[in-house]
């Protein structure tokens, strides 16, 4: 039986794994305190109680760097109201939140998975030069100490790599366009690049001198396999920037820090975006990016089409959430559709396209997790 490094291996070299990696299922806050009350147990992992959590020797495992500010700015309340909080976060964004989320989130930028509503942004912390290099001295500083956990074992990590698949993923600052749009909001940034072009450059070439930085403090000695760019980049309908707008800001930091990094050894390099990219996955691809995922078939992403476009760019993802919605008829289509194109095509890891809504009944959830996981085994038809 092959372990999962083999299984990666062979899958994003289009050859046929023996079986597909199980994902979990990652509902809203509402959707789990829905599942609570129909019926999951609420002393369990979801995930556990599902089925979709798989043997420990098939997980990917992930290099632990802290490649977002640090230190953080201290989370600043303005005003505690019955209903909305506002507040500056730990990237010293402004922004005004449900007080349910506040409640649930604390008011952090990295616990936005258990928050039921997006914020209303007021305010950026960067504006200009300036502000931009004060934040980078202070914050983006490529020394390890406080990067790594206090119990990092170099050679612990080495030896599950040997049966392990490595990934990296650093939310929300480890990309180009999501830690811009991130740090100026997205009409901050859009007019920056038509009326300082070179701020977003600069802002671009540190941060990859950042991430050159810090990475070649640990690799080759350490292994990595795959790192994934959170970026965001798109809406339902198309990228919130043209494909020359990709070039002449992206491109540059992209195949810079790429080549960097595979110098070091990383193999994959994956962007994270939801919405509609296919007006830009051209311009991925030439700048060396290989896989993307969630694929969200809502926003005509689907990976059928993707396959066919893009032989050899690997995804994940693509599950319709919305078959979860409808019940076991429209499960079964969505399930025999996407995964034989796993199966059939390779270079895919089926998972559900997004989070989970809390339109999905838990028992909808469990007919899911049960005829998937038959699919990861091996195919049918």
């Amino acid at each position: 039986m092959q372990n999962g490094r083999e299984v990666h291996e062979a899958i994003f070299a289009g050859e046929r794994p023996e079986y597909l990696p199980v994902n979990g299922l990652w509902p809203w806050a509402e959707a789990l305190e829905c599942w609570r009350r129909q019926g999951c147990p609420a002393d369990q992992d979801h995930n556990a109680v599902l089925g979709l959590q798989p043997p420990h020797e098939e997980w990917p495992i992930g290099l632990p760097l802290n490649l977002n500010m640090a230190p953080t700015f201290p989370i600043l309340l303005l005003e505690m109201g019955a209903e909305y909080v506002t507040l500056v976060d730990e990237y010293g964004v402004t922004k005004r939140l449900l007080r349910s989320d506040y409640e649930r989130s604390g008011g952090y930028k990295n616990a936005a998975g258990a928050m039921s509503a997006m914020s209303e942004w007021l305010d950026f912390p960067v504006k200009d030069l300036r502000s931009w290099k004060t934040i980078y001295e202070e914050r983006f500083q490529p020394d390890l100490q406080g990067r790594l956990p206090a119990d990092w074992d170099a050679s612990a990590h080495n030896k599950l790599a040997e049966t392990h698949w490595v990934g990296f993923f650093c939310f929300p600052l480890c990309g180009l366009f999501g830690p811009l749009r991130e740090m100026m909001g997205v009409e901050g940034l859009l007019f920056t690049m038509v009326d300082d072009a070179a701020l977003i450059h600069t802002i671009v070439n540190d941060l990859t001198d950042f991430w050159l930085a810090a990475f070649a403090q640990l690799l080759p000695a350490v292994r990595l396999d795959q790192i994934t760019f959170f970026e965001d980049m798109c809406a339902t309908k198309a990228s919130l920037i043209s494909p020359a707008m990709f070039r002449e800001f992206l491109t540059p930091g992209y195949r810079k820090v790429i080549g960097g990094l595979r110098e070091l050894g990383v193999r994959e390099f994956w962007m994270d975006t939801d919405g509609n990219a296919w007006s830009i996955l051209p311009e991925m691809v030439a700048c060396g990016l290989t896989g993307t995922s969630p694929c969200e078939a809502q926003a005509d992403m689907d990976v059928r089409r993707l396959r066919n476009a893009f032989p050899t760019l690997n995804l994940a993802g693509g599950i319709d959430k919305r078959a979860l919605v409808q019940g076991p008829a429209a499960i079964d289509a969505e399930l025999a559709n996407k995964m034989s194109v796993a199966w059939e095509r390779g270079r895919y890891i089926p998972g559900l396209d997004h989070g989970a809504p809390p339109d999905i009944p838990w028992a909808h959830a469990q007919y899911f997790a049960s005829e998937y996981v038959k699919w990861c085994e091996q195919p049918r038809g």
